[in-house]
């Protein structure tokens, strides 16, 4: 049921109380966090987990998980949906309560404490907040520091004695969100808990405002943390190849392309601020642009052409970002599967299902899929490989192939450039943690 590395990382877990787990998707972090609360829960080392984790994993995976394994001694309560019914489930009985981030803050402010006064076993029986005493969350980097989340959990993280956090990638972005995820786990022995000092201490600024900086050294920014820190090897050496391509079309980079980057006005669209840009100048990329009305303002349609001119033979997904992208490959393909479809894409013999991203992030196979087509490339680096592992992943028996469609000359190459460089951070953290 649970291989060595795992069972090394359950060891860690028990002894150490203050874990950071990472691995790639599917490798068993899942498995490994139930065997530890398993044991610590039967050991009486523990007595309540709070697990924290995006809606759909809360929902879909650990359950179910929980049932795949065998593991009865946990009684898992899913505390999301409505007020009552997260009140039910973290007022009940069951032993394992799983929260979505955006409830913390909900949850914490029922508690009527005060920051600073909280230690292990001190809240009262009936609070909703009553008897926890291990931390698990699921997809680590999704605690910002300015947001209410992370505000929320890190006045209350000395009420936890053992605490574990996970994610296939710490350092997605940068290096610069490592120092809220290890205060998670370790309540700011390794780095403190001011992070400009921090900044100053690892890392150069690259530019005379101090607002960027750049790692010093990977090993040495991870030496005070290190002991916290356990990998899961990948299993990709068991899965069919994987090939990824971007695809760079030209007739992308229009008069009014050009017209917003230079003036950020074209038309009636306008680009407020230099993030508003952004976004506009990725939306002519796209081919259309969202007026200041609203409405639809067709540029080009490169990219419907290039899927077009396809030869659809086999089950393929394609994943789009904007509404307007999803009415033309709707019109294109007017029997393509959405993803309230997805059962009936998996019975057909060949077929196309049209996604978002964010709806098929977590919890959702698709092997049944060898293709797999972006119709623009996706800003963050953890979304982009949570939604390849749909395809690419146990169960795959076919190689795997994902194009990225990018305007030549736009925005998107610098996004494609972007994602390299994004890599480049996960591989330095990873040598260094095998160092």
């Amino acid at each position: 049921m649970i291989n060595e590395k795992q069972l090394a990382a359950v060891t860690h877990i028990y002894e150490q109380g203050e874990t950071y787990l990472v691995g790639p998707m599917g490798c068993g972090k899942t498995l490994t966090a139930l065997t530890a609360m398993d044991e610590l829960l039967k050991d009486g080392h523990v007595h309540r987990v709070l697990v924290i984790a995006p809606r759909k994993v809360c929902e879909q995976v650990w359950m179910q998980e929980v049932n795949k394994w065998g593991l009865h001694r946990l009684n898992v309560a899913i505390a999301t949906g409505t007020p009552d019914n997260r009140e039910r489930a973290l007022t009940g009985s069951a032993n394992v309560v799983c929260i979505n981030f955006e409830n913390l803050a909900w949850l914490f402010s029922k508690t009527n404490l005060k920051a600073g006064n909280l230690k292990a076993g001190s809240l009262k029986a009936g609070s909703l907040f009553s008897g926890f005493d291990m931390l698990v969350v699921d997809e680590a980097t999704k605690m910002k520091a300015g947001g209410k989340a992370f505000k929320s959990l890190r006045r209350h993280l000395s009420q936890f004695n053992t605490r574990l956090a996970m994610s296939g990638t710490p350092v997605s972005e940068d290096f610069g969100g490592l120092f809220y995820q290890a205060m998670i786990v370790d309540d700011g022995k390794a780095y403190g808990k001011n992070r400009q000092q921090w900044l100053e201490r690892y890392f150069t600024p690259t530019d005379y405002m101090r607002y960027s900086w750049e790692v010093v050294t990977a090993a040495d920014l991870l030496a005070p943390f290190k002991h916290c820190m356990v990998t899961l090897p990948s299993y990709s050496d068991e899965l069919p190849a994987l090939i990824e391509r971007t695809v760079l079309l030209g007739g992308c980079r229009t008069p009014e392309y050009d017209g917003l980057a230079r003036d950020m006005i074209v038309n009636n669209v306008t680009a407020a601020n230099a993030a508003v840009l952004t976004s506009k100048l990725q939306q002519a990329a796209c081919g259309f642009l969202y007026d200041d009305d609203g409405e639809t303002v067709p540029v080009h349609c490169k990219k419907s052409e290039w899927l077009a001119a396809r030869l659809w033979d086999s089950k393929t997904v394609i994943v789009y970002q904007y509404k307007e992208e999803l009415a033309r490959l709707k019109t294109l393909f007017p029997n393509c599967f959405e993803i309230k479809d997805i059962a009936a894409f998996k019975r057909s013999a060949a077929g196309l299902l049209v996604m978002h991203p964010r709806s098929a992030g977590h919890g959702i196979s698709l092997v049944e899929a060898s293709t797999m087509i972006f119709m623009g490339p996706v800003w963050s680096r953890d979304l982009t490989r949570q939604t390849i592992a749909r395809c690419w992943r146990r169960g795959q028996t076919s190689t795997t192939t994902v194009y990225t469609l990018a305007g030549a000359g736009t925005i998107e190459e610098s996004m494609i450039d972007r994602e390299a460089g994004k890599a480049v951070h996960h591989a330095a953290l990873l040598a260094a943690l095998s160092g």
